[in-house]
């Protein structure tokens, strides 16, 4: 993370005019520029000089220099609020290093130009070792006594992208009897393959480690005074009550009574204590942003490039492109698809594709085959050397570890576009992107172009409607103008009255096709265009006499058949008045008149 030089120096080699000229921040005006003047008389404390606002400040009193001794390099001192040059900050770049003091038997550091801390090193877990090797490290051997578990041991079926979950800590979970009990439910749902992923079962170990401070803090000391009471004054104490929380320990509770490892009332955590659950609206990328970033696209890293265009296009889940096969490209004759295994659902998805998408999933298969041929499996890869400044990505790496969940190269790179280009959204705002966005805005995309919702709902592989509807796809404010403004000039009722939508059934907005008239006429009949505005469900009384019926909707796009019919219904007027049929001539004039209110109506309107 730093450049280390020669700056570990104890106490007495420090010159301080020499070494530290210049390397302090004045706590008066926040400038760099503080200099060594000496010890004063009577207190012995070194004070400084601010040479821009002129202050002299005390060591102690005045700027917090504190000197702390290396906990792993005897004789090594630091010193807080101290610069450190030759550091450079991982996410800016930028040399503005300061010691801050030491955490965890670590040192920390924070860069004052980006704010970001820093640690100088890190706890050597199979995540981090993983990372850095760039291939996964052989799982180790299992034992149920051992406070550190290995999952893979238990059961070797996991998802590469779930390496980050497959430790298990359980030393901090006390009293010891309910360790036990807690090491049993771990080992049964890592066994069962609770929702084929790691990550699950960390959430129930996380629950089980909040509950067991509780039990140390209150005393408890056995599974029998574990009550509803308890659980009540367990929740109430609690600051943050989550789903994952109560469900871990709902599960917990339950599995052990089942297995007879303790007797609870099952009762003892509620539907009621789970806080409501809320669902927002989709919350997809704008036009104006999606647009800017595909305009820049191409200054990025092909491979990058070729993760957004699969990933938007496809509608993909993050997940779903971290393990997307190679072989996932499918032709039919001159027709592409896409298939690939969808970790959530558990099933196979497919779509259509075109030829262009066919062209970068085989762009994407050859540099893959050129970096590792067979020995990888997936379309894409992770990287190392990832740059949060510069948009070439000159130390970009590619190592063979699927794309994971914290620091996605999709992610770094987007995000270092929007900054460089300074893209900003329809508010002004720097733009915001993760990979959770293309889904959504891809979907919204396919609806408003025009798509049928069961298209976009099959593209996106829902079982139901209303979860496209609700969850993926957004109506905006420019779709909702249009279509309200095509709405009021389109309806009008058989008098030539303007018909508010909202008037309408239900069933008109959600299936209009069903309200749909387009009967065709003979030499008798009258040809009907439009719409009915009758519930599905209500009788008529008024069959092949539309035109007269206050329930009849007119729009825009018959004007030319109302035209027509009205036309031939005065000519079928002119006919039946010279032949003197009386009856006749009333249905034709009744209908022609009120296609003339239509008619006029809808030319005003235009």
């Amino acid at each position: 993370m730093f450049v280390f030089k020669d700056w570990r120096k104890s106490m007495i080699e420090i010159d301080w005019k020499k070494d530290y000229k210049g390397e302090f921040v004045c706590p008066e005006c926040n400038t760099l520029g503080m200099v060594h003047r000496g010890f004063h008389k009577l207190n012995n404390k070194r004070q400084f000089f601010c040479r821009s606002c002129r202050k002299l400040l005390s060591e102690s009193f005045s700027i917090n220099i504190k000197a702390v001794e290396d906990p792993v390099n005897l004789g090594v001192v630091w010193y807080t609020n101290h610069r450190y040059k030759d550091f450079s900050c991982q996410k800016c770049e930028d040399n503005n290093i300061f010691f801050t003091g030491i955490q965890s038997s670590k040192k920390r550091f924070q860069c004052k130009s980006c704010k970001k801390y820093h640690f100088d090193f890190c706890t050597l877990n199979v995540n981090v070792i993983s990372r850095f090797r760039g291939s996964l490290l052989p799982s180790t051997i299992f034992n149920f006594s051992d406070d550190n578990w290995d999952l893979r041991a238990i059961n070797p079926n996991f998802d590469q992208r779930d390496i980050a979950h497959s430790t298990a800590n359980f030393s901090s979970i006390k009293p010891d009897w309910f360790k036990q009990e807690a090491k049993k439910h771990i080992y049964h749902l890592c066994k069962a393959g609770q929702s084929n992923t790691f990550g699950t079962i960390k959430h129930h170990l996380s629950a089980l480690r909040i509950f067991s401070r509780y039990l140390s803090q209150t005393n408890i000391t056995g599974f029998d005074q574990i009550n509803r009471s308890i659980i009540l004054d367990y929740l109430a104490k609690e600051q943050k009550v989550t789903k994952d929380k109560l469900g871990g320990l709902r599960s917990f509770f339950t599995a052990g009574t089942i297995r007879g490892w303790f007797t609870i009332d099952q009762d003892i955590i509620r539907d009621e204590d789970y806080p409501k659950r809320r669902r927002g609206n989709p919350d997809p990328l704008s036009d104006v942003v999606r647009e800017q970033i595909e305009q820049n696209l191409h200054m990025l890293p092909d491979p990058i490039v070729r993760m957004w265009l699969v990933c938007f296009f496809a509608a993909m889940r993050p997940s779903e492109l971290a393990l997307l096969k190679k072989d996932c490209l499918v032709q039919e004759g001159q027709h592409w698809k896409l298939v690939w295994q969808r970790k959530k659902t558990k099933d196979y998805h497919e779509i259509p594709i075109s030829r262009t998408i066919a062209k970068v999933v085989q762009e994407q298969q050859e540099y893959i085959n050129n970096l590792w041929g067979d020995e990888w499996d997936y379309l894409f890869c992770h990287y190392h050397g990832l740059s949060e400044v510069h948009l070439s990505q000159p130390k970009l790496k590619p190592i063979r570890k699927v794309i994971p969940q914290s620091r996605n190269p999709l992610v770094t790179v987007i995000n270092c576009l929007i900054k460089s280009e300074n893209i900003l959204d329809e508010n002004g705002q720097l733009a915001e992107f993760t990979p959770k966005l293309l889904r959504p805005t891809r979907l919204t995309q396919l609806f408003e172009q025009g798509h049928d919702l069961a298209v976009v709902s099959a593209w996106a592989g829902h079982k139901h409607f209303a979860t496209t509807s609700t969850y993926y796809t957004e109506v905006s404010c420019d779709l909702m103008e249009r279509e309200a403004g095509h709405i009021q000039q389109a309806l009008v009722n058989s008098d030539g009255h303007r018909l508010p939508y909202e008037s309408l059934p239900k069933s008109f907005w959600e299936k209009p096709q069903a309200h749909k008239l387009e009967l065709s006429g003979t030499h008798i009949n009258t040809p009907i265009y439009g719409y009915c505005g009758l519930d599905l469900d209500q009788d008529c009384d008024k069959f092949r006499a539309c035109y007269t019926c206050q329930s009849f909707v007119a729009v825009p796009e018959k004007l030319p058949q109302y035209l027509k019919v009205r036309d031939e219904l005065r000519g079928k007027e002119a006919k039946a008045l010279a032949s003197g049929q009386d009856v006749l001539v009333e249905q034709f004039s009744r209908q022609a008149d009120q296609l003339d209110k239509i008619i006029a109506s809808l030319q005003e309107a235009a």
